[in-house]
Order: structure tokens, then C-alpha cells, then sequence
């Protein structure tokens, strides 16, 4: 499953260009904020819409104005194989419970727990905010146009490791840049192997309607997957597994589903 696109494509971006377009996206979400905060003592019993319309409003003006400013026409759309999405299923929920672990170390103050519960609503509006627009918006900029860019400029190792610095921080707190940068490699990787996007937006999909879910049975927004397995023993054991199913999830698709 070669491509020809990383060698016809003019489309190309420095590091420093990647990180103008995340100025450019911090710009336009001030601006949202503040119509946000209009918005929101005007529809009381529609929060969760508001949210939701500001969330889009927010990321798709940033793709709009990049678009513009780059003269791009399109996104890569390569056909996907099942089998990738199949393995990418085990690669995900692994890198979600391994990347959990490794946030949990690092303590979160009472107060950022609950901005981090007004964040998202536990609704049908939150579910699509969280599982429908975050997965399709976040990875037309940040891999559909950032690491395309950068794959034209540098090494896909460094434009990799790079796009998933640059998506860690766009969630502007330690905890989701661990996971940003963790998941970001890998859906970076497999970016750059299909060519597509369409791989990134079900590997974002699949982690964010987990976490969710678990949010909406525990009715806690705060809760990991990884208080469930008990004691430190069974969390190592587990985290033992995940590292091992990622291992095997990367190594079949290498063998199996890549030609390069």
C-alpha cells in the first residue's frame, strides 16, 4: 500500500509553519470564547448545543483560513483496508490504557477536575461533540493538513513525532498531552502509511467514545478505564498486556498490511 502523493505533493510545511496554524487555531477559539460566553447565559437549557456549535465553529474556521492561506484543495482520502481497522481496534484500546497509566502519576488538582467536568456534557450533544466532531475535526488539521505538510519537509519519523508534540499541546493541560502524543504517534504513523485520514478518524472515534461511555455509566468525567483493575499488581499486569497488544498490533500490520 504505496503511495505516490508524498512524492507529487507540494503542499509543505516547517515546524514553525505548524505551529503558526496552532496560534491560528488559539486565536479563533479566544474569539469563539468570548461568543461563547454570550451565548450561553441565553440558552440555559441548551448548554451542551452551544458547546457543541462553538467546538465546530472553532475548528472548522481554523481549517477554512488554513485552507485558504495554503491554496489546498483536498485531504488524502486513500482507500483502507479492513484489516488495518481490525488491528487498529487492538492498537487503540491498548495505547488508551497504557497512556491512562501513565497520566494517572501525575496528580490533578481539584480545580482542573472540575473545568474538566464542565468541559463536556454527558449527553447526546456531549457524545457528539466528544465522538463525532473532535475525531473528524481534529484530525483534518492535525493530521490532514499538519502532518501532510510536515511528512513534505522532513522525515516521517520527525514530522511524526512532531505533529503529535504540536496535537499534545493543543489540549493545553499535561494529562491530554500525554495521551494526545502517545495516540498521535501512532495514528501519525498509520497516516503516513495509508495515506489516509479516514484510519486516524476511527482510531480517534474508537478512544473517544470509550472514554465517554465510561464517563456516562460512572457519571464521572474524570474516571480511567485503570481504577477498575483493582489493585497496583493487576494494573502493572495489565499494562504489561497492553504494551504487548500494541507490540503485536504493529507488528502484524507491518507484516501483513504494508508494503512499505
Amino acid at each position: 500500500m504505496e503511495s505516490t502523493e508524498y512524492k507529487t505533493d507540494k503542499f509543505q510545511l516547517s515546524i514553525g509553519q505548524s505551529f503558526l496554524i496552532l496560534g491560528v487555531l488559539f486565536a479563533i477559539t479566544i474569539a469563539i470564547s468570548l461568543l461563547q460566553l454570550k451565548l450561553l447565559p441565553l440558552a440555559t437549557k441548551a448548554t451542551s448545543w452551544v458547546l457543541l456549535l462553538c467546538y465546530i465553529l472553532q475548528f472548522g474556521l481554523t481549517i477554512f483560513v488554513v485552507f485558504k492561506i495554503f491554496n489546498l484543495k483536498n485531504f488524502s482520502t486513500n482507500y483502507v483496508k479492513l484489516n488495518i481497522f481490525i488491528l487498529s481496534l487492538f492498537l487503540i484500546f491498548a495505547l488508551g490504557i497504557i497512556s491512562e497509566s501513565i497520566s494517572s502519576l501525575i496528580p490533578m488538582p481539584d480545580i482542573v477536575a472540575e473545568i474538566f467536568k464542565d468541559a463536556i456534557q454527558i449527553n447526546f450533544a456531549g457524545f457528539l461533540t466528544v465522538a463525532i466532531a473532535a475525531p473528524i475535526l481534529e484530525e483534518l488539521l492535525f493530521r490532514g493538513i499538519i502532518l501532510r505538510g510536515l511528512l513534505q519537509h522532513y522525515s516521517p519519523s520527525k514530522a511524526i513525532v512532531w505533529s503529535a508534540i504540536i496535537f499534545g499541546i493543543a489540549h493545553l493541560n499535561p494529562w491530554q498531552f500525554i495521551a494526545a502524543f502517545i495516540v498521535g504517534c501512532a495514528i501519525g504513523w498509520l497516516y503516513w502509511k495509508t495515506n489516509s485520514i479516514w484510519i486516524g478518524i476511527f482510531m480517534h472515534f474508537v478512544n473517544n467514545s470509550t472514554s465517554f461511555l465510561i464517563a456516562y455509566f460512572t457519571g464521572d468525567v474524570n474516571t480511567s478505564i485503570i481504577d477498575y483493575f483493582g489493585e497496583t499488581i493487576n494494573q502493572v499486569i495489565v499494562l504489561f498486556c497492553c504494551v504487548l497488544i500494541a507490540f503485536l498490533a504493529i507488528y502484524a500490520m507491518r507484516k501483513w498490511c504494508f508494503t512499505r
